[in-house]
């Protein structure tokens, strides 16, 4: 399996933790096909449900530059190929990789598990709740979407981490010696807080007039008039969202895949 499919599959893996499930655009689809046909066949079923979550996420210029990039890289029909069984971890050799992986692997989940609570806290102080610019009746209801942004969210459990990551993603014949220096813990609380107080602001910004036009449109019982502004108004969401993301992605401590990438590429030790 190329380094640069396992990269991806990390990497899409630890967004799906808690990507909600969406129906695929058909372009989706074929790359999330593609994305399985890299994998051995064993894994490809459990990791199917993971990568449809994830590529839900992305729009038509991004999987078309993923799978550009696939292509740039092998022919697309490339499918697994069965490569001689590695030799077996022995318990010695798992316990010295161990000793370096866990810690890291630990302190990566911690500092990501922190990043998401927090954004979780500032956007529930920060932007009004969903009803409050919302237009509607007994039968009927209007109204802007709320933000959601996507970050890479932290997993269940760190415990979770340390098995389904070293098992997947660490070498499994021998010792290795691993960098994580670039493993971040850390990050800018007062950048997070300044794009989410601005999304927020924008977004109420553009609630606020789509609740006026939209009521007064009720009002005067003109639904159909109410709805074109909805429909309207949607897609004003999305700009504000994109800039959201944009910040999130650029401080959440695991946006980086360095513990992916630091798993992946061990060297040896003498």
């Amino acid at each position: 399996m190329k380094k640069r499919m396992i990269a991806l599959a990390a990497a899409f893996a630890a967004a799906a933790f808690s990507a909600s499930a969406a129906e695929l655009r058909p372009d989706q689809k074929e790359l999330v096909e593609k994305m399985l046909a890299q994998m051995e066949p064993s894994m490809r079923e459990p990791f199917r449900e993971q990568f449809e979550q994830s590529v839900a996420m992305l729009n038509k210029d991004q999987v078309a530059a993923l799978m550009a990039g696939m292509e740039t890289e092998g022919s697309s029909d490339e499918t697994y190929e069965e490569e001689p069984e590695a030799p077996a971890l022995s318990p010695e050799d798992y316990a010295y990789n161990r000793k370096q992986f866990e810690p890291a692997i630990r302190k990566s989940w911690t500092a990501q598990k922190a990043f998401d609570e927090h954004v979780e806290a500032v956007l529930a102080k920060q932007c009004p709740g969903r009803d409050q610019y919302a237009v509607f009746g007994a039968a009927v209801r209007y109204e802007v979407r709320e933000l959601a942004p996507h970050w890479p969210r932290a997993s269940v459990s760190a415990d979770t981490d340390v098995t389904v990551l070293a098992g997947s993603y660490a070498p499994q014949d021998g010792r290795y010696n691993f960098d994580f220096s670039d493993v971040r813990t850390t990050y800018n609380a007062a950048a997070v807080d300044k794009a989410i107080a601005k999304a927020c602001a924008d977004w109420t910004k553009v609630a606020s007039e789509f609740h006026t036009k939209a009521s007064a449109q009720y009002k005067a019982d003109d639904l159909n008039g109410a709805y074109r502004t909805e429909q309207e108004y949607g897609p004003k969401v999305t700009p504000i969202e994109t800039a959201l993301d944009a910040v999130l992605n650029a401080e959440a401590p695991a946006a980086n895949n360095a513990l992916f990438t630091a798993l992946m590429n061990g060297t040896p030790a003498k």
